[in-house]
């Protein structure tokens, strides 16, 4: 392949061509315009966020955010527990007082358990968009554990989620260990087309 006059220019000169130059343009526009999008999907200011969720009539909305606006140490299963950060673990009293109360949430389905059919009993209800063991959340406040009312089970969702039904706040143990501390009984759920949380 015979090499013109402007490519050896460029190549002695090392400036950049217009093409590359335009790519170069095209893809820091594309970052940016990922940015943006993220930022949007993840949802940037509370009050606006909260306006926008369909919430079902009888039901107080309750964004995982207010949920998780606090330290809760919660060690990694069959690591040692840190016994000082333990002694520091309080639910808030605002918190706490949401025991009982009808709510609705929103955020993204994690299934725990599927039927044969492949519907959802159970499922960890959390913020964040990514399902994988490595973007699920990290801290015990940070999610819900969802059971169907009457045990039926539900279509599994990618999409935003608006889920309403009775929220149990409290540490729950089993083994020793606090398997979690909120836990949502569901009368109804809804997906939400866009993300608007």
């Amino acid at each position: 392949m015979k090499i013109g006059r402007y490519e050896i220019y460029m190549q002695k000169t090392g400036k950049t061509s217009t093409f590359i130059a335009m790519l170069k343009t095209i893809g820091f526009l594309a970052v940016i315009l990922a940015i943006v999008v993220g930022v949007t999907l993840l949802g940037t200011g509370e009050s606006s966020n909260k306006a926008k969720v369909e919430v079902e009539s009888g039901y107080k909305y309750v964004a995982i955010d207010d949920l998780d606006d606090f330290d809760y140490y919660s060690p990694m299963p069959g690591s040692k527990p840190d016994l000082e950060k333990m002694a520091r673990n309080q639910i808030p009293e605002s918190i706490k007082s949401l025991n009982g109360t009808k709510i609705s949430t929103a955020g993204f389905m994690m299934p725990v358990r599927v039927d044969d059919e492949g519907m959802v009993e159970e499922f960890v209800l959390n913020g964040n968009y990514d399902r994988c063991f490595y973007g699920a959340p990290s801290e015990i406040n940070q999610w819900i554990h969802v059971k169907m009312n009457g045990g039926k089970g539900i279509r599994p969702s990618h999409s935003p989620i608006v889920v309403s039904g009775t929220l149990e706040v409290g540490e729950l143990i089993e083994d020793g260990e606090v398997i979690s501390i909120y836990r949502l009984t569901a009368d109804k759920m809804a997906v939400q087309r866009r993300r608007s949380f």
